[in-house]
């Protein structure tokens, strides 16, 4: 019911926003309608157009029936932002749910709390193409970036498994065929260094070379040195174009992360404390390697286009220190392929249109000593093939109806070898097994042009997140598939000569099996990483609210709401031997805020020699629980976060300077309570500033 008064509320919103002065027949050719031309005196006061591709083909943000954020290079380095974690971490409906060894993307309350070997994130994250699982990724670095493009909602038909709350994909420049290079240099507190370049050699006239590097070290957030960065990076990318119609870009990056690594404080620490503890000396010891390779045929072939995208990766992360309270031995040892064949329509086509095959495979080890404890999770032969199809298309009925359609078969199949169990004076295993699991996935809908510039949509969607192994003993070392059913209804619309975009969704979320991941005691008696399952239907409903209002050439505004409720349905998570059962049926969800969203204000003022501009912008979010079960001291208050940034750039752009300040309200944000006795806190940064030179050309 809930569900249905949200989508009568677009439904309201669509007839509110609808221009009678505007409702007039496209003239442009084809059924797709394009987006609204402003008249002559707003062409530079207008909202800018963005392409993305997160559909799977171009299309701009206004013509994508779903919920897109996307985040711009330069305004990420005017910001200050070098990583993932940082970049999302002010998007209205995002949360990142920090873990013992990085952070987890939560969209709209769905994600997890723990690293990969309990699991897979239920956001689908990528760079290049390249699917990136483990936790500990999404806080290395970012250099060279092209955008960031956040795709809010159940991804299942065109990314398939694990994207059940929604997809990132980080875009990074491509080569092209003019020669240039840019590069920046970002000093601040902590000690804070931090380098961006980039290359780019157009070698003749249907090849081009692209080289990039980054770095950044700066000293830890908590007391013992923790939190810090010590990491280097660096691509190459190829690109070569014999043809309009043919086009291969290759590409092979390295990321190398060191220093002491993730952190955490007790949560008994008073309000705004960074004093950690640590059981044993050093504090931590990272070292972490990422080797990415992949590559991107196009070939436009007439009536079809075809894509190709193989990738490889192989990941290695040791790690030695104290985290969430537990002094520990960390190892993971993962290689992963991925190939995509995709066909899909001409871009003049009148029915857009995209088909594929799609297979993923991973071999992988995980291992855990927590050396006071005389604990061990040992995992060390893990595999998963998963293969799927897909189609998806969009058909015009009319001028401005258009029905939407798509579906997907997932099959998937885990096994494991070998694994050791070591706890409690107990020893279990080897422990050996295969799960498999299969899903058919769709969604429908439909869009309609109110006008010109006024789109509105409906779909429905299904999503399907993968089961898998526990370290525990048998009966008891697996968990089951997540599955949804998900509605989501919006108006896109650029009014007033283009000066306004405002965008309005709601959405609601029906699961089940939804997964929860927690670190505890297992019923073999040691600690381990668990996963447990709903056993009645979990709810998420809300809204989206995005508005970018642009008065004059010099002034744009944006505000971005994001309301949201949430509630487990019948939840008992079953007792060990250690441990009563615990009931969570009618909880709010972890890392789900009722209400949070953005504001955010930019200047730009023209100088005979150049511009400088300016720009505020908060990120604020009601109250949360940071801890499924909602234990002793889970529950977090509210709290605003606000960056600020001022930068000069010359006439020609060849140059800036720019200085930012990061959180200035020093405000105490907590991503992570560990389920443990007494509970850890990982924490948002705190306060930093420092200063940005640009030059490029």
């Amino acid at each position: 019911m809930r569900g249905n008064k949200l989508l009568a509320f677009t439904g309201m919103a669509s007839v509110l926003l609808y221009d009678p002065a505007m409702a007039q027949t496209s003239a442009t050719s084809g059924t797709h309608t394009q987006e609204a031309t402003p008249p002559s005196d707003a062409v530079d006061t207008g909202v800018a157009d963005i392409v993305v591709t997160a559909q799977r083909q171009a299309s701009t943000t206004q013509r994508t029936p779903a919920t897109i954020d996307v985040l711009d290079a330069s305004d990420l380095t005017s910001r200050g932002v070098g990583s993932l974690n940082d970049a999302l971490g002010t998007v209205a409906g995002v949360f990142i749910q920090a873990n013992n060894k990085g952070a987890n993307v939560n969209i709209r309350g769905v994600g997890t709390g723990l690293d990969a070997a309990a699991g897979d994130p239920g956001v689908n994250t990528n760079a290049d193409g390249v699917y990136l699982r483990q936790a500990s990724t999404i806080v290395s670095g970012l250099y060279d970036i092209d955008r960031i493009e956040v795709l809010k909602g159940p991804q299942g038909t065109l990314y398939g498994r694990n994207a059940t709350g929604g997809a990132v994909n980080i875009l990074t420049a491509d080569p092209t065929f003019d020669f240039g290079f840019r590069g920046s240099v970002t000093v601040g507190n902590y000690s804070l260094i931090r380098t961006d370049a980039a290359l780019n050699v157009p070698v003749s006239e249907t090849l081009a070379v692209r080289a990039a590097f980054g770095s950044e070290s700066h000293d830890g957030y908590y007391s013992t040195g923790q939190d810090d960065a010590d990491r280097n990076a660096a691509r190459v990318k190829l690109l070569w174009q014999p043809s309009p119609s043919l086009r291969l870009l290759a590409g092979i990056s390295f990321a190398h992360d060191g220093g002491v690594g993730p952190g955490s404080i007790l949560a008994t620490e008073s309000e705004g404390s960074r004093n950690a503890t640590v059981n044993h000396l050093p504090a931590g010891q990272l070292d972490q390697k990422f080797l990415t390779t992949f590559a991107n045929l196009e070939w436009d072939a007439g009536p079809v286009r075809v894509t190709f995208i193989p990738t490889y990766s192989h990941f290695k992360y040791d790690y030695l220190g104290t985290n969430t309270g537990f002094y520990s031995k960390q190892r993971v040892r993962e290689k992963q392929v991925t190939s995509e064949l995709r066909f899909s329509s001409p871009n003049a086509s009148p029915v857009n249109w995209v088909a594929g095959l799609y297979f993923y495979g991973t071999n992988s080890s995980n291992y855990s000593n927590l050396l006071d404890d005389d604990v061990i999770n040992d995992q060390p032969d893990l595999k998963t093939r998963s293969y799927a199809g897909f189609a998806d298309a969009t058909v015009p009925l009319t001028r401005t109806l258009r029905v939407i359609g798509g579906v997907r078969y997932t099959k998937d199949t885990k096994r494991q070898e070998n694994t050791y169990v070591i706890g409690g004076g107990r020893t279990i295993g080897p422990l050996n097994g295969e799960l498999k699991s299969d899903a058919f996935n769709f969604r429908l809908g439909g869009q309609l042009d109110l006008s010109p510039a006024i789109m509105a949509y409906v779909t429905y969607a299904t999503g399907y997140k993968a089961g898998g192994f526990l370290p525990d003993e048998p009966g008891y070392n697996t968990f089951k598939p997540e599955r949804l059913r998900s509605i989501e209804g919006g108006v896109k619309s650029r009014l007033f000569g283009n000066r306004l975009q405002l965008n309005v969704a709601a959405f609601y979320y029906n699961y089940d099996n939804y997964q929860v991941s927690t670190l505890g005691v297992a019923h073999y008696g040691g600690l381990s990483a668990l996963v447990f399952n709903s056993q009645g239907r979990t709810k998420i409903y809300g809204a989206e609210f995005q508005a970018i209002y642009r008065p004059t050439t010099s002034d744009q505004i944006e505000l971005n709401l994001s309301p949201m409720r949430s509630k487990f349905g019948t939840f008992i998570i079953p007792a060990t031997p250690v441990s009563p059962s615990t009931d969570v049926t009618g909880k709010t969800l972890p890392s789900a805020p009722g209400l949070s969203g953005s504001f955010a204000y930019e200047h730009k003022w023209q100088l005979a020699n150049g511009q400088v501009a300016a720009r505020a912008q908060s990120y604020f979010s009601t109250s949360y629980w940071a801890e499924f079960s909602h234990a002793s001291n889970s529950h977090r208050p509210g709290y605003t976060r606000t960056d600020l940034n001022l930068t000069y750039s010359d006439a020609d752009d060849r140059w800036s300077i720019g200085a930012f300040v990061k959180n200035i309200e020093n405000s105490w944000i907590v991503t992570l309570k560990a389920n443990t006795q007494v509970g850890d806190y990982a924490l948002q940064p705190p306060r930093t500033y420092g200063l940005t030179f640009t030059l490029r050309n």
